[in-house]
């Protein structure tokens, strides 16, 4: 035996080993890691910024709709959700340049005005009805007390009454009957 054999091992087999099993296990932890690291960060649902249960009204031509449901407001589009019987019947995300229904179906925002309320209104319309903003604008606004209201006629276009009072929001386009209420919850 001589002074680099360890019970019958060759000294560099051994350390060979050794560093083998030590670079195994440094990847092992730099995977699991990473994986950590994504499961906590790149999956995490992202919390809204504000959150209001309300009731809620849609009626167009493509839907009616009427049930308590969620309002979520997060950094990069506008979430609502309507519940009947405890389960979501439907939802709708409000970008900044294109609007989707359920899970998969999204498409610009004109086509979904379009689709959907058979008029290509301003861009950012259902997200200012939803969030209590004024609409096209401002157009035709009186403001009162607590809230504002708003006419708003075109020829063989639209005929729109919009009211924002106490919280609770009112649009309705007689020409198209289009219906959007949000009311606060008591």
């Amino acid at each position: 035996m001589g002074p680099f054999d360890l019970n019958g091992l060759n000294y560099n087999n051994f350390v060979l080993k050794i560093y083998l099993k030590v670079v195994k296990m440094i990847k092992y932890s730099i995977s699991l890691l990473f994986f950590v690291i994504f499961v906590m960060f790149g999956c995490a649902m992202k919390e809204p910024k504000e959150q209001q249960s309300k009731f809620i009204v849609m009626k167009a031509n493509q839907f009616k709709y009427a049930d308590m449901g969620f309002i979520s407001n997060f950094e990069d589009r506008l979430n609502i959700q309507i519940y009947a019987s405890g389960e979501a019947i439907a939802a709708l995300d409000i970008y900044e340049n294109k609007i989707c229904m359920g899970t998969f179906e999204c498409m610009s925002k004109q086509e979904f005005y379009k689709k959907t309320f058979g008029y290509k209104y301003p861009d950012d319309t259902l997200e200012n009805i939803f969030l209590g903003k004024p609409i096209f604008d401002g157009l035709g606004m009186v403001k009162t007390g607590n809230g504002f209201t708003q006419n708003i006629f075109k020829n063989d276009e639209y005929d729109i009454s919009y009211s924002v009072v106490n919280g609770d929001i009112s649009f309705n386009d007689k020409m198209r009957n289009i219906i959007i209420k949000v009311k606060s919850q008591l």
